[in-house]
């Protein structure tokens, strides 16, 4: 990609599905060819809900960066400068739901050095840990959310409030001593749904000098087009009320929509819309409009500083921090 405004940005997408079901042999090559410095690959979910089927996927992914000297798997930021010098796209890993765990929480210094550095303690629906933005209830963290999120905090995984709840969202902020994530999420401000956090939600994170990644997905932006100028008015909602230091990207992308909608079509309790159906099919952005959405940015009187950060600098500043042990 070409960006006229800044040189060598870091760009760092935060969120990619990375199951069974979207793997494919293209995506990667594809994002390191952009010039992508790092994506967050989703190894872990809700519903692979089993430590062995999470282990299995990151046995795969070690085994892609064995066989590939374009990828490598980041552990640390300075893992991920270095990538950078050497032209690679660095992979970090991460859960979508905390099932994967087992309920077992003495697996996360082992999934630490593995490699796992950011878990979303809810997905789709509610958990041990806590509730889900999927209607219709969200009763709040749990004790075993609060002791889970003690543990990550304590072996260097950062918290992430994607797909949880409201009020669960709250009490995680609460309940955390470190840099809070949202690592994919739109303004409910701006395209209202259960799937969109509130203004208060965006005020407590940043609160907490954590980052909310923006989503690619065309529902959620309110465009079914998914459009360079929805991803803009999300960040730019995020910017005006809290700052620019506070928004990110996590475009959740899928690699195989086809597929993706098949399975919507078989469970649309899942991803519900408004009015309790199933979603209808949209677009997702892709990172080719990461350029157009730097320029945007520039137009609107974002400086260079502003803009690094929402491409990256800003997921680097809080992975800093968190990423090292309590």
């Amino acid at each position: 990609m070409l960006f006229e405004h800044i040189t060598s940005p870091l760009i760092w997408d935060m969120t990619l599905a990375w199951n069974p079901v979207f793997r494919d042999d293209t995506t990667l090559p594809k994002l390191h060819a952009l010039g992508v410095s790092v994506v967050g690959l989703t190894v872990g979910t809700d519903r692979t809900n089993t430590p062995e089927v999470a282990l299995a996927a990151i046995d795969e992914i070690e085994a892609l960066v064995a066989r590939d000297d374009r990828f490598v798997i980041i552990r640390s930021v300075d893992d991920v400068d270095h990538a950078r010098k050497l032209g690679k796209l660095g992979i970090e890993l991460n859960f979508q739901g905390t099932r994967p765990l087992g309920g077992q929480l003495e697996l996360l210094h082992m999934l630490h050095a593995r490699g796992l550095r950011h878990v979303g303690l809810i997905w789709n629906e509610t958990n041990d840990a806590g509730g889900s933005s999927t209607p219709p209830s969200d009763p709040g963290l749990t004790e075993y959310g609060r002791c889970l999120i003690a543990g990550l905090e304590r072996v260097g995984i950062i918290v992430d409030g994607a797909h949880a709840g409201h009020r669960t969202t709250l009490d995680a902020i609460d309940a955390s001593t470190r840099p809070f994530i949202i690592s994919h999420t739109n303004c409910d401000a701006v395209a209202p749904s259960h799937k969109n956090i509130k203004d208060e939600l965006i005020i407590a994170c940043a609160a907490t000098d954590g980052v909310m990644g923006i989503s690619g997905f065309g529902t959620y932006l309110g465009d079914p087009a998914a459009s360079t100028q929805a991803l803009f008015r999300h960040i730019d909602h995020i910017v005006q009320l809290v700052g620019p230091r506070h928004a990110g990207l996590g475009l959740d992308y899928v690699t195989k929509p086809d597929l993706f909608w098949q399975m919507v079509a078989k469970a649309p309790e899942m991803w519900p819309a408004a009015d309790g159906k199933g979603i209808e099919p949209c677009r997702f952005a892709e990172h080719a409009q990461l350029s157009e959405l730097s320029a945007m940015m520039s137009r609107h009187g974002y400086d260079e500083p502003a803009i690094r950060g929402i491409l990256g600098e800003n997921w680097r500043r809080v992975c800093a921090e968190c990423w090292q042990p309590a």
